[in-house]
């Protein structure tokens, strides 16, 4: 190790290898977040998924059949048809940075006159693993809070090509509704699917009013019901277009939500279609709504059995796992009032912000929601030519003691199927 003690680092720096990329499961530290939701999107997909190259990310999907089933008589002249029943999806990539960043009294005092080249290259290891431990964390919180950005404000930092930020979840999955918003008092069947988000027209340039098949699912429950077993009852609706709408309890909505998500393929010609498996679901909620699931659960028994423990960890539902995100907890996702006071809950005339958000707290409508994704369907993807890739160290132009070393990650977020996905949300009524 010839050379001062600052080049050496430095070339140290550029030579060996980013830790950080294949072993971000043993960074602990007090500034993570209790989970990541980005890590579970990733989880046991390979990289054919997962990184790709070219100008943009680009999918096919089939939101029609194109109908060519028909009766006939014999002798009857057919008329034949090559339909296309394809679109393509696509979204931009985006571009993300971070760095490490050491100066020249960092490095030198850290290296005593006289070491060892063994000694000081131990001493390089070690502020090397501080460097990356730091930027790891801050790289993996900034993805997770990318993940839950709100959509509020943000269309064309979003959806245009010339934004900057990645798709969120809330872009894909919405409990702003398609259609008719009025429903149906009797039966409460309406067109409970989420369109794109409020102040948006399109999501990864498609328009759900005009492919209804590109939108999510949508339940509501009325979290004032002491019952989490409760039967749906009429409820009076508050968003625009008011009308007497169907909410119960909790576990109804998640029995509907399952239903809705649950995609199973004919018995024969299984080969064109789809795994049915819900391995790859998952819940994903605040603390306030991992707290308000696990008194559900306590309601609905009577008798602990033994050993006695309240604690419900890790709660499911039908096998599929709830996951608590601590970014849900404060993150102003939801419809807020365009107005700084409401007049009633069921008055057409109250609004939703297009341009601010709001938190769980305080919503129009407030209460825990639960975001069920499936992870077939909603994938981080990067490129390849910008996989984490961690460019030469250079001298800061303005702190000239100070080097930099660049990290830079091209990637989005990209949804094959918006249907695959759902919310269950609070429904408040006062009636």
């Amino acid at each position: 190790m010839s050379g001062s003690p600052i080049s050496v680092f430095n070339d140290f720096m550029n030579t060996t290898g980013p830790t950080y990329l294949s072993s971000a499961d043993a960074v602990i530290n007090e500034a993570v977040k209790n989970t990541y939701a980005f890590s579970r999107l990733l989880k046991e997909k390979g990289t054919e998924r997962t990184v790709q190259g070219g100008t943009e990310i680009r999918d096919v999907i089939m939101f029609d059949d194109g109908n060519t089933y028909d009766h006939y008589l014999p002798n009857e002249a057919f008329t034949w048809q090559n339909v296309s029943v394809t679109d393509t999806i696509a979204a931009p990539w985006r571009f993300t940075i971070d760095h490490m960043a050491w100066t020249d009294q960092e490095v030198e005092l850290n290296v005593s006159e006289g070491s060892s080249k063994e000694a000081a290259a131990v001493q390089y290891k070690r502020l090397k693993r501080i460097k990356e431990q730091r930027l790891w964390t801050s790289i993996t919180n900034g993805f997770e809070a990318d993940l839950w950005k709100t959509t509020f404000g943000n269309s064309g930092q979003m959806e245009d090509d010339g934004g900057k930020l990645p798709f969120s979840v809330p872009s894909f999955i919405t409990e702003n509704l398609l259609g008719d918003t009025t429903g149906d008092a009797v039966t409460g069947e309406f067109a409970q699917r989420g369109t794109e988000p409020l102040g948006w027209t399109t999501t990864m340039g498609i328009n759900p009013a005009t492919e209804n098949r590109w939108s999510n699912q949508v339940e509501f429950y009325d979290p004032a019901l002491t019952d989490p077993n409760s039967a749906q009852v009429a409820r009076a609706y508050n968003r625009p277009n008011a009308g007497t709408w169907k909410s119960g309890g909790i576990f109804p909505a998640f029995d509907s939500m399952f239903l809705k998500c649950q995609f199973v393929p004919p018995s024969t010609k299984q080969e064109y279609f789809e795994n049915p498996s819900l391995n790859r679901q998952m819940i994903l909620c605040s603390r306030l709504g991992t707290t308000q699931y696990k008194r559900s659960l306590r309601e609905s028994n009577d008798l602990l059995v033994a050993p006695s423990d309240p604690a419900y960890n890790n709660p499911t539902f039908s096998g599929i796992e709830l996951m608590y995100c601590a970014h849900l907890d404060d993150a102003a996702l939801f419809p807020s009032h365009a107005s700084s006071t409401r007049t009633g809950y069921d008055d057409s005339a109250i609004t939703q912000s297009t341009t601010a958000g709001a938190t769980e707290a305080g919503a129009i409508d407030a209460g825990a929601r639960y975001y069920w994704v499936n992870g077939a369907y909603l994938t981080p993807v990067i490129h390849s030519r910008r996989y984490f890739a961690k460019h030469d160290v250079m001298r800061s132009p303005a702190q000239p003691f100070t080097h930099i070393q660049p990290v830079d990650c091209w990637w989005n977020l990209f949804c094959n199927s918006r249907q695959r996905h759902g919310i269950v949300a609070p429904l408040v009524s006062t009636t």
